[in-house]
């Protein structure tokens, strides 16, 4: 199939572009004048290229027929980005854009956790939804759009709310790439909150894999949690870091105080996405976190 994918020069979105090569996809990614690509170069020269800089960039979309757009580009993800109301109304205004450019069979677009609010139990896509900063608003917003539009022009359609990925290629500024950054960098201590919330994470590779499993599937259109199912708690993922790389790191444990609205129980219920489109959670997290702590090391 053809594949339009946005974000391709981010974390999720190169993900994403690697598993639809991997499987036999053609795939077109978005960028920038700014961007830079994570591919490694066999990839690379797979991958054809569209840039939004460029006035027109739009009839080469047309030009490429995509069957399926996977729009997981989003602007203002940063903790002090969430509230601006400017950047997270270009957001909505590229994904509707995206939406008429061309008639498209499928369109898959990348949801949020953050959707639902602060978090404190386990839940799924019936549970109401309170999201508390603009990028969660704006999030909604844009599943709105999605859903009205695509059932107006009768194409395929599938909001992910995501929830915790790691793995390779995420910026080192996230919490487990930065934990692992200071023990390899040899830091002798670093302050942490109490580290009580327990977490989901998904592994990055599973998570696209997710993804290119929905690719052509007809009649399934909605909303659709994507959690890992194997909580962990926060205070165990910065020991086992510390395990992992052998270091000799002391955690200073409630240092820091948790931010306004910490949420302390982040899992989803991703039952209904496994119904719909089959079990996609193959990697254990001890194993992509070593796979990832690999990468970083690799990259020093």
């Amino acid at each position: 199939m053809r594949i339009f994918v946005t974000g391709a020069t981010g974390f999720l979105g190169a993900h994403i572009a690697n598993v639809c090569i991997d499987k036999g996809h053609e795939v077109l990614c978005l960028k920038r004048n700014l961007s830079r690509s994570l591919f490694r170069p066999e990839i690379e020269k797979k991958l054809k290229w569209v840039n939004s800089d460029i006035q027109g960039w739009e009839s080469d979309v047309f030009t490429f027929q995509p069957d399926i757009l996977i729009h997981a580009a989003w602007s203002g993800v940063s903790s002090l980005d969430r509230n601006g109301r400017e950047i997270q109304r270009r957001n909505i205004e590229l994904a509707t854009a995206l939406l008429k450019i061309y008639p498209y069979k499928q369109v898959i677009m990348l949801g949020s956790q953050d959707e639902y609010g602060r978090l404190d139990s386990l839940v799924d896509e019936k549970h109401d939804l309170y999201p508390v900063t603009e990028y969660g608003k704006a999030k909604i917003e844009c599943s709105v759009l999605l859903m009205d539009y695509c059932e107006k022009n009768n194409i395929d359609w599938q909001w992910i709310r995501v929830f915790s990925i790691f793995g390779e290629l995420q910026n080192e500024n996230w919490l487990i790439p930065s934990i692992i950054r200071k023990c390899i960098s040899g830091d002798t201590e670093m302050n942490a909150t109490p580290a009580e919330q327990i977490y989901s994470y998904l592994y990055s590779l599973d998570f696209a894999e997710a993804i290119e499993s929905m690719l052509g599937v007809r009649n399934k259109s909605g909303v659709y949690n994507l959690s890992s199912n194997q909580p962990i708690l926060l205070k165990d993922i910065f020991l086992k870091i510390k395990e992992f790389t052998a270091s000799s790191i002391r955690f200073n444990f409630g240092a820091l105080p948790y931010r306004n609205g910490q949420s302390m129980y982040i899992m989803s219920d991703s039952q209904k996405f496994i119904d719909a489109f089959g079990p996609f959670q193959r990697t254990g997290f001890e194993i992509g976190l070593l796979r990832t702590i690999e990468y970083i090391k690799g990259k020093r």
